[in-house]
């Protein structure tokens, strides 16, 4: 069985845009370094951090990332 684990590494709300601006990182075995997945998501500000980790994980995966 294959493990992965999801860092986000950086992250900061642009509120110009109105969004989250974010690196996750993908790290599983086999890979020399983690996969760095840049990642933009609407969402106000006062998005709790649990669903903004979340949140930034789904996109990350949504991009075809996920599947490692």
């Amino acid at each position: 069985m294959s493990h992965s684990a999801i860092h986000i590494a950086e992250v900061f709300y642009n509120s110009a845009r109105l969004r989250f601006e974010a690196v996750v990182e993908f790290f599983a075995p086999g890979l020399p370094q983690p996969l760095r997945v840049p990642v933009m998501l609407a969402a106000p500000q006062g998005t709790p951090h649990r669903a903004l980790a979340r949140a930034l994980a789904a996109e990350a995966a949504r991009r075809g990332i996920g599947g490692l």
